[in-house]
């Protein structure tokens, strides 16, 4: 695992490393990429802040992304129309009802996906299922992801289940041309700091990761924040990310050398 003490410093080091040393070369869609599958890096001292390359002119591109699309996130819709206004890509992938399935804040903060209101109403009424107008209090039992960390971390700080899905069953359809890139994240304490990993199914470096590495580590402030009642001597701690295939496509190969300083 390669380790870091800054994003910066892993955002140029993964870009090197993949870029020289790919495991190997595909065209997923025709598209020609240099690759390394199952790749995973850590950064020791993560802080939210846009990604600063070799390329002065590519960095104001990502200051200026970073924020739309945190802007985006934080305000947790998912209406491609809204997506637009950051980038026109989002209308190329939209649903067919004017959505988007990467809309990250809206999966981890606004959508409700988890929980079980059979059995969680069977629990809370020892053991018998009242199913009491159980359609109309729904809510009751179905929480976003973010809510289940929350729950997961307070309820026992030496947790392994506080787990953020953002990939769900309903984005694997036939014809889904937004198929959600992170799977995953996982929170932990250990020796009171806030560690947190994100598990990727796919990662664009130039498109990609510059603009979800910082997010990413802005949830662990966020996550701070909202423990701080519960756990008051907590701290930040590491962020891992792992990424079943890291990849630079071949056309974004002279942007990736500017930032590298290589040209």
């Amino acid at each position: 695992m390669k380790v870091y003490q800054d994003i910066h410093k892993a955002y140029k080091g993964v870009l090197n490393d993949v870029y020289f040393n790919y495991d190997s070369k595909a065209s997923p869609r025709g598209l020609p990429i240099r690759e390394k599958t199952d790749y995973v890096f850590r950064v020791m001292n993560p802080v939210a802040e846009a990604i600063v390359t070799a390329d002065a002119e590519r960095n104001a591109k990502i200051a200026s992304y970073t924020q739309k699309e945190t802007d985006l996130y934080d305000s947790c819709t998912n209406k491609v129309e809204d997506f637009a206004r950051a980038s026109k890509f989002w209308e190329k992938i939209a649903n067919p009802d004017g959505t988007i399935n990467s809309a990250y804040g809206f999966l981890i903060w606004k959508k409700k996906s988890h929980g079980h209101a059979y059995y969680e109403d069977t629990l809370n009424n020892n053991g018998e299922y009242l199913d009491n107008g159980l359609v109309d209090k729904l809510d009751e039992y179905r929480r976003t992801p973010w809510d289940w960390c929350v729950h997961a971390l307070k309820a026992d700080k030496d947790t392994r289940q506080a787990i953020l899905r953002f990939s769900l069953p309903e984005h694997f359809w036939i014809g889904n041309k937004d198929m959600v890139c992170t799977l995953h994240g996982n929170f932990s304490i250990r020796d009171d700091k806030l560690n947190f990993s994100v598990v990727m199914r796919s990662n664009d470096l130039v498109l990609g990761l510059a603009y979800d590495l910082p997010w990413f580590v802005s949830l662990m402030d966020k996550m701070l924040e909202d423990l701080k009642t519960t756990y008051p001597e907590l701290t930040k701690g590491h962020y891992t990310h792992v990424v079943h295939n890291m990849h630079i496509y071949e056309k974004d190969s002279a942007t990736v050398l500017k930032m590298l300083g290589e040209t």
